[in-house]
């Protein structure tokens, strides 16, 4: 079952501090800002951290080369994670990117574009209408949470390892001590990068599909509907069958913070009809299979009927949202892994509130 504090806030904002700060149970690296780079097909380059839950939570991307320019699908989420795409783009050709698409808001998946747009003046950003709304109603409140962001964390962190209790107030289990050890290690590399960070707004919006025809290459974004938020857009390369989902699908435990549990499963359907020979997720590495896909569905389905049937029997919104049970699936994500299990119930925590939204007619609440 998915455990709800009874008092959530400041839980949840911790959390959403967390996500940003740190980083899994191994020693922190020198340099934490670095991607590792598959090469999928002739001009198509994945951005991939190699461990999803290393300091800093960053976002993947891709990149297409063409004769006329180079495609971006996502940018990082720190300048530094910026630069790293700039560095690989430039290593590979001369072409300069001429054209970037966000997957949608968050951060994670945006807060390089500074980055981008220093190295090529040149290039447009485009964003579903959402995304684009979003981050022109966050950025101000971003710019100024981040100057007590890192320390507030750090505070938290250093607390819970001294109390010997996680930060949802479980017991410290040592995977989770080393966990937030590595990303106190390196939190100032963090807070620095937080630091140097300016807003890019995209230049221009599409709402349903957008295709690029460059230099041979047919390159297309889709919106499928509303899964991981309600700007969701896609990348899908037919002539490779090459797909990138942002964080419609996230692995190896689905990140859901504001899941939109009527439609997050016809979207995951039509992915999967795609037929796809390879899929670069939002946060980990690159799948080959569509069973990941089907698992995700059935979570979602499962929170969403046992929603559907609590509404209407008439249980109330507070007893409703603790009776959902996600046990069922949650060894398939785990496989039990106790650090595994921990991120499962963190990182799902808000899809019983997600999913009365949508039984009685909602939305969700969209995390900042």
């Amino acid at each position: 079952m998915v455990a709800r504090p009874r008092s959530r806030a400041p839980r949840l904002a911790i959390a959403a501090g967390l996500l940003a700060l740190i980083g899994i149970a191994e020693p922190a690296r020198a340099n934490p800002f670095e991607y590792a780079w598959t090469n999928l097909a002739p001009g198509v380059w994945a951005a991939i951290r190699s461990d999803p839950f290393e300091l800093p939570q960053e976002g993947n991307a891709v990149f297409v080369v063409t004769d006329q320019g180079v495609v971006l699908f996502d940018a990082g989420g720190s300048p530094a994670m910026g630069e790293a795409i700039v560095a690989r783009v430039r290593s590979v050709t001369s072409q300069p990117i001429t054209h970037v698409v966000l997957s949608h808001w968050h951060g994670d998946h945006m807060r390089g574009l500074q980055a981008i747009r220093a190295a090529f003046p040149g290039a447009q950003v485009l964003a579903h209408p959402h995304a684009r709304d979003e981050i022109v109603a966050t950025q101000d409140r971003w710019l100024k949470r981040r100057e007590s962001m890192v320390p507030n964390v750090r505070k938290a962190v250093e607390a819970a390892i001294a109390n010997g209790r996680d930060m949802s107030g479980r017991p410290l289990i040592p995977q989770e001590k080393a966990w937030l050890e590595a990303g106190l290690a390196a939190s100032q590399q963090l807070d620095r990068e937080n630091h140097l960070t300016t807003y890019v707004v995209p230049d221009a919006t599409f709402e349903d599909h957008l295709t690029l025809h460059l230099g041979g290459r047919e390159i297309r974004f889709l919106r499928l509907g509303n899964a991981h938020t309600a700007g969701d857009v896609i990348l899908w390369l037919p002539q490779e069958r090459i797909v990138a989902t942002g964080d419609v699908v996230t692995a190896p435990i689905p990140l859901m913070p504001s899941a939109y549990t009527g439609d997050y499963p016809a979207v995951l359907a039509r992915i999967e009809a795609l037929g796809f020979r390879a899929l670069v997720p939002g946060h980990g590495g690159v799948q080959t299979e569509t069973g990941y896909l089907e698992l995700l569905s059935e979570t979602v389905r499962l929170a969403a009927s046992q929603m559907q049937d609590l509404v209407g029997r008439g249980v109330s919104h507070e007893d409703a949202v603790a009776r959902i049970d996600l046990a069922a699936v949650e060894p398939r994500f785990t496989h039990g892994d106790p650090f595994l299990a921990n991120r499962f119930h963190d990182y799902l925590a808000d899809v019983p509130e997600a999913a009365y939204a949508a039984a009685t007619g909602g939305s969700p609440d969209e995390k900042f």
